[in-house]
């Protein structure tokens, strides 16, 4: 089971990382790019149906704490840094272990927190090296709540991390 595992976590990851738009319906696996959004629902739905026990989580997490150039961060005066993320836990031989398949492999040229070579027994890399604070998707707390994204910013951010991300692929 727990190669499968492996195997599933590795082929979710390799799709490369854009934001874009999320519809849950239209996630399968032949989408050819994501973001956390894509690829924790795509990784979730094939360890489902392999009947593996998994879980959905939430992520509060800092974009301060990844290589991402100041211009671009600077977009997000309104909303502010701290934002939502979306990862997973399985359970693998009795033990529940954090799965983040966010960032492709490429992206730690950039120095993004790469897993590599996962042997599926411990947490993978996170979406930052930075703080976390997890939650239970269905239970979001307090401090998601009080997170207030500006669409706008949002569109503006997406579109020139999407385009320097690209530049530097």
């Amino acid at each position: 089971m727990k190669s499968k595992i492996i195997r599933l976590f590795e082929e979710v990851q390799k799709i490369p990382y854009k934001i874009c738009k999320f519809n849950e319906d239209e996630i399968n696996e032949d989408i050819i790019y994501g973001d956390c959004r894509h690829k924790s629902t795509l990784l979730y739905n094939l360890m489902k149906k392999e009947g593996i026990n998994i879980k959905k989580l939430g992520v509060i997490f800092d974009w301060k704490d990844l290589p991402i150039p100041d211009d671009i961060l600077s977009i997000l005066k309104k909303s502010g840094t701290i934002w939502t993320h979306y990862s997973l836990s399985a359970e693998i031989e009795d033990n529940w272990i954090k799965i983040d398949c966010t960032w492709d492999p490429p992206l730690k040229e950039l120095g993004f927190p790469i897993t590599i070579k996962w042997n599926g027994l411990v947490d993978t890399r996170q979406v930052t090296e930075g703080r976390l604070r997890f939650y239970k998707v269905k239970d979001y707390n307090e401090d998601s709540k009080r997170i207030k994204i500006i669409k706008e910013e949002a569109y503006s951010f997406a579109d020139a991390l999407n385009k320097w991300i690209q530049k530097s692929r």
